[in-house]
Order: C-alpha cells, then structure tokens, then sequence
C-alpha cells in the first residue's frame, strides 16, 4: 500500500511539473488551486472562492460599459447589481460573492481577468476534490455546518440575500471553497435545448436558499444567460488555449442580432395580422432597436452612411463592376441588422473608445464583410 500511494504521489508531482512547464508557470496562480488531471482529462486552475462584490467592483471601475447605470437591459437584465448603491457594492460585503450578474456579464469578467467560466464538466472535478461517487464535496455527511443553505426566511430574502463571506467554511480537498451552498454558479456549457423562451446555461452548487437535497455534486440547473438572481454567482478556471471559447463580444452581438430579428418578425407579423396598426410599426422598431443596443434608431442611418462608402470604394476599384449607384433605399431590415451585428462586437469589444473610434473599426469589418452584408438571401 505504501509504495502505491509513493506511486501515486510521484504521479501527481509529475503531472503537476508538466503543466507548469506547458503553461510557463512554477506554481499556481494567485488565488487558484491546480484541480489534477483524472479520467483522461487534462489538468487545469481554478478560482479558490467564487468572485466577490469587491472584485467585481474592479472590474466594472475599468469597464464603464457594464456599471449598472450603463449596462444593456437586454444583456444583464432588470435586476443587474439591484443590491448595490449605485455602482457600489452593498456595505461590509466586499468579500461576500456578487450576485445578480448575469452569464454575459459573468464571461465579460473573466475574459477580463484573462480567465474563462468553467464547464459543467470541470466544476464538478473540482468540486469533487478527488472523490469519487460522494454526495457532496466533503464526502456522504450532511451538510450541517460545512455550508451556507437552507436560509430562506420571512427576513433572509431575496431582497436581503443571507450570503457569506467566500471562505467562511473548509474547502474541499483541491482547496476550493464554497463548492456547495452560498452562491450556485454560472457554467460555460449553454443547456443543449432550443427554448422559445430564450436561451440558457447551466448553474451548479446549489445556493443559501437551496435545501441539503439541492446542493448534492450531482445536482444541474439552468437559467437565462441575459439574466442574474440573488442565488447565483460564478468563479473562473485558467483555459488552455485549446479551451478558450467565442469572444463575449462576438456572442453578444450574435445574440442582439437574433433577438432583434425575432422581435422585428414578431412586429411584423402582429401588423400583418391586423393585431397592431401599420401606423404603429415605425415606433414599435425605434423600441426594439434602442432596448436592444441602447442606440436611437436614428443611429442606423451612420451604418448605413459607412456601408455606402464601402460600396463606393470598392466599385471604384472594381473596373468590371456595373456602374450602378448604391441607394441607401436598396438596404432592406435584414441587411441593417447584419451591420448591427458587426457594430455591437466592435461596441462591445472596444467599450473604452468614442463612437467615431467604433465606426472607423466598424468601416473596416465592413470591408471585410461586404459581401455577407449584402447578400439577399439568408441571414
């Protein structure tokens, strides 16, 4: 037995020197704890605690696109940081895990941090600590006093959420904490189902207001990806870069172009169907054009502007093409909301500059684009 377990420790120190040398590092990253390879599965890190109100502060004081005053509706939701004064977070809860952060918001921070959302599979490594077919991540015992759960009360609220402080019980056996209990969190892995009503993610660990049943290892959940609760929060992994996954800003654009899609065809059918009068229509556009991009629809008429001189450039240099002018008239919905598309991953991607700095980015991924832009047929 003792030389297995001798075995089994060179093993891990072996893995462990590897992905130090793969990765350029002599140890793990401040505040992260190596979760080891297992089950063919490669080595990664991971946060210690879940990310807490004062780390988030960090992030929105150098991203003023996603303070709560200025971040999109339609990308954060109703409810985004509602605990917080303002874009300070609520009094003696600096350590405390932030909630209310929806999973576009929770990707933008840790794109920020040079991190990525673990997936399903690798929060449930982690959680395990290196158990194998445990209830919880402590082993088979009751939760007693190894989580913060079961708080729901007339007083402990929604609106007064009993989270703790990130730490206040003992980790796992990784070194992870709170792997059960005070917040469940936000997971890469998008829930493998086309929902009418939107799109979701997974969450695992069950939370304050969860029962014992709930927060089990085993236990999967969902919720809205532009949406954030009092329960939920997240922590992040160090990716590989054979793991990073689509750029938040090119995931938010994509999602912004089909919802607005979605509601301009819902629009025009309820029109069509005598539901809502033709007069109606115009403005029922501006609205879904400013919830969705926090633009007056007025704003389209630059989009439109630079693709006209993308057009014009391009048949200048094209001698074979038929000299035809290019009316801002031929642009149809469909090819205004491709350019929509493009301009909110530049808009997302370079929150920090003006929007003359964006249309100028914008110009030269039209450019690149035209002919997608363009095209009659599809989307």
């Amino acid at each position: 037995m003792k030389i297995l377990s001798t075995i089994l420790y060179v093993s891990l120190l072996c893995i462990l020197f590897v992905f130090m040398v793969r990765y350029g590092r002599t140890g793990p990253p401040e505040g992260m704890a190596l979760v080891p390879a297992a089950d063919g599965t490669d080595p990664f890190y991971m946060d210690i605690y879940e990310v807490t109100n004062a780390d988030y502060q960090q992030f929105i004081d150098a991203n003023p696109q996603w303070q709560k005053d200025k971040a999109l509706t339609s990308v954060v939701g109703d409810d985004y940081l509602s605990l917080w004064n303002g874009n300070i977070y609520p009094k003696r809860q600096a350590n405390h895990p932030v909630v209310k952060v929806s999973w576009f918001a929770a990707k933008a921070y840790a794109e920020w941090v040079g991190k990525e959302l673990p997936t399903q599979a690798q929060w449930e490594k982690a959680s395990r600590g290196g158990l194998t077919g445990k209830i919880y991540p402590w082993g088979d015992a009751r939760p007693n006093n190894r989580a913060n759960y079961d708080r729901y009360t007339d007083i402990t609220d929604f609106k007064h959420p009993p989270t703790k402080e990130v730490g206040s019980y003992l980790p796992n056996e990784y070194g992870l904490y709170d792997m059960a209990g005070n917040v469940e969190e936000w997971c890469r892995d998008r829930l493998d189902v086309n929902d009418i009503h939107g799109r979701y993610h997974r969450i695992r660990g069950g939370s304050w207001f969860d029962s014992t049943e709930d927060i089990r290892i085993s236990r999967r959940s969902q919720h809205p990806v532009d949406d954030g609760i009092a329960t939920l929060g997240f922590r992040c992994v160090l990716p590989s870069t054979e793991q990073k996954s689509t750029k938040v800003a090119t995931d938010i654009a994509s999602w912004l172009h089909d919802e607005m899609q979605n509601q301009f065809d819902s629009a025009r059918y309820s029109v069509s169907e005598s539901f809502t009068a033709h007069a109606d229509f115009d403005t029922k556009l501006d609205e879904i054009v400013l919830n969705n991009t926090g633009y007056p629809r007025t704003f389209e008429r630059e989009l439109i502007s630079v693709l006209q001189e993308v057009k014009a450039e391009r048949m200048a240099s094209d001698h074979s093409s038929k000299n035809i002018p290019f009316e801002a008239s031929s642009v149809n919905r469909d090819m205004i909301l491709r350019m929509w598309r493009l301009y909110l991953e530049i808009h997302f991607e370079h929150g920090d500059k003006s929007v003359f700095e964006k249309l100028g980015l914008f110009k030269e991924s039209v450019r690149e684009n035209i002919n997608a832009i363009t095209m009659q047929n599809g989307r």
